[in-house]
């Protein structure tokens, strides 16, 4: 009877381990079960593990809509066909508190934007960014745009959200106007103003005969380089804007076809500052673009806010650029002005006004440069209350358009284009420019570089981690326990 006993305890042993076991088994597969349920309720955004990071937000999205103080929806109207904008949206939600966004399924919910923008009827995808005062709607054709040098599609995702976001939440868009009286190549700068749009500006073209003088609502005027002279009463026209307080963006090539700009010069009068005939010439080959001394990398100031961003990310490229002349200290001074440099020459650059020479090397007739002003930000006083006009002055002006330059690699057969305003950094020097013009300090940055869209495709080393931690480690933990149960049971 007592062996009887003995075995029956034996085998409740037995079967108390292997429950104990199994109990185990369960209570680690809940919790893992339980964390994953956990953290998908915290709706937090995904691990981006794309080496170039193209679903992450940029430092500058980060940078801007850190000043969003208003709280601010992002709301998703049949968006399932683009999963990466709920993944931008969380995002934007983790990184601001303000920023909060909703997956819209039932538009009868919302009545107001039902009947504003169709949902449901006209309207089967968008996305609605609102305050409590305005509201944007973006499109998902404002997404993506088509590169036509590189007949590649870009994704703008990023860049649509982020002005959508500062849109609503400015008080007024800023006024920006393009000049078109006498300019040269008006046609090439819609890239520029496609970059101060996405840059929650409104842009428009400007007549000044038409108009009969510069708009009142007119934060910033860009005069692009003239091909020739303005009339006497377009540029007191012009005057009469920098007398009333107006900012100015000027981008002036050198007139080395000595055409008459007497005009024209009286503008620039009002600051004490005219454009040299000459080009400028780089002599290094570290500083010139495909071997084109024409084509140069000048120095780029860290002290301006302008560009202190764009001095420590690398650089800007101009092309048949001149060189800002001032009038005397004291003629400056007399004006009220006062200045600060943006771009300069190197030291080992000169200044050719001799255009029959073709000579790549310097002669006697060119001028040595070093430190000489390319590019500058100008302040006049107004009167004493503090009125002010500012002048963002440039002697170059394809840096800033989409005038296509062609360059040549080594071989003759191979050739590119590429675009004035995307060498390097200048888009950020020509829309940092306005951005400082127009007060929008949060607009001072170096932009993400969008580049084409990519479809993510996990390297090998990812896909075993992936696979490890959604189906090995569930077997692992398994395997665990009936190895624990093994020993224990041996041991007794």
């Amino acid at each position: 009877m007592k062996e009887k006993t003995k075995e029956l305890i034996k085998r409740g042993k037995w079967l108390r381990s292997t429950l104990l076991t199994l109990a185990l088994i369960i209570i680690i597969i809940a919790l893992y079960v339980g964390l994953n349920l956990f953290i998908r309720n915290l709706d937090l955004a995904d691990i981006d593990l794309t080496q170039d990071k193209l679903y992450s937000l940029s430092q500058e999205s980060i940078d801007k809509i850190s000043g969003v103080n208003q709280d601010t929806r992002i709301i998703l109207y049949g968006m399932s066909n683009y999963p990466e904008v709920e993944q931008y949206a969380k995002l934007y939600a983790s990184n601001n508190s303000h920023i909060s966004y909703e997956v819209l399924t039932d538009p009868t919910t919302r009545k107001d934007l039902q009947s504003e923008y169709g949902l449901g009827t006209t309207a089967t995808s968008l996305i609605i960014v609102e305050t409590d005062a305005r509201k944007k709607a973006v499109m998902t054709t404002d997404l993506y745009t088509y590169d036509y040098s590189t007949y590649e599609e870009i994704n703008t995702t990023e860049q649509a959200l982020t002005n959508a976001i500062l849109d609503v939440n400015l008080e007024k868009n800023p006024k920006i106007y393009f000049a078109t009286n006498h300019v040269e190549y008006s046609d090439q700068y819609e890239v520029f103003k496609e970059y101060l749009k996405n840059e929650a500006n409104d842009v428009d073209t400007l007549d000044l005969l038409v108009n009969g003088g510069v708009p009142d609502d007119c934060n910033v005027l860009i005069i692009p380089s003239l091909e020739e002279d303005y009339t006497e009463y377009e540029a007191n026209l012009v005057i009469d804007y920098i007398n009333n307080g107006g900012n100015l963006m000027i981008l002036q090539t050198p007139n080395y076809g000595e055409i008459s700009l007497s005009n024209f010069q009286k503008i620039l009068d009002q600051y004490g500052v005219s454009i040299s005939n000459g080009v400028i010439y780089e002599t290094d080959s570290n500083n010139v673009i495909s071997g084109y001394s024409n084509f140069i990398i000048p120095q780029v100031s860290y002290s301006s806010e302008i560009t202190q961003y764009i001095a420590s990310d690398g650089a800007v490229a101009l092309i048949d650029s001149g060189r800002i002349e001032f009038k005397s200290d004291e003629e400056i001074e007399a004006l009220g002005v006062t200045s600060e440099s943006l771009v300069t020459a190197t030291d080992t650059s000169f200044l050719r006004s001799d255009m029959s020479i073709t000579t790549a090397s310097q002669v006697d007739s060119d001028i040595a440069l070093d430190g000489d002003v390319i590019g500058a930000a100008l302040t006049k006083k107004l009167d004493e209350e503090g009125k002010e006009s500012k002048l963002v002055l440039c002697a170059s002006s394809v840096f800033a358009s989409d005038l296509a330059i062609t360059l040549y690699g080594s071989s003759s057969n191979s050739s590119s284009k590429v675009m004035g305003i995307a060498f390097y950094n200048n888009k950020d020097l020509a829309v940092n420019s306005v951005s400082y013009l127009s007060a929008r300090t949060d607009n001072l940055t170096i932009r993400k570089d969008t580049g084409t869209i990519s479809t993510f495709t996990a390297t090998e080393q990812q896909i075993n981690i992936i696979q490890g931690i959604i189906i090995a480690l569930p077997i692992v933990i398994l395997l665990l326990g009936i190895i624990v149960w093994q020993v224990r049971r041996r041991k007794k």
